[in-house]
């Protein structure tokens, strides 16, 4: 993955997770449980998203690195 995609799924889980858990404070505020539960699990998720692209961002992988050889 190139630097861009990377960053870009990372704004995009930052914005899902922070949706998530307005709608979290939400549920809880109406006292809607099973909302609540779907949208803690939904921030969780958001949050491991979120550490799995860091780690791409500091630690960038060359996945195709020999898949072309050099040109003479």
């Amino acid at each position: 993955m190139n630097e861009n995609t990377i960053k870009r799924n990372l704004a995009t889980s930052v914005v899902l997770c922070v949706l998530s858990l307005l709608l979290l404070g939400v549920a809880l505020f109406f006292d809607w449980v099973l909302i609540a539960i779907a949208m803690a699990i939904a921030a969780l998720l958001q949050a491991y998203l979120i550490c799995v692209w860091l780690n791409r961002k500091r630690h960038p992988r060359e996945h195709f690195r020999h898949k072309n050889p050099p040109e003479a």
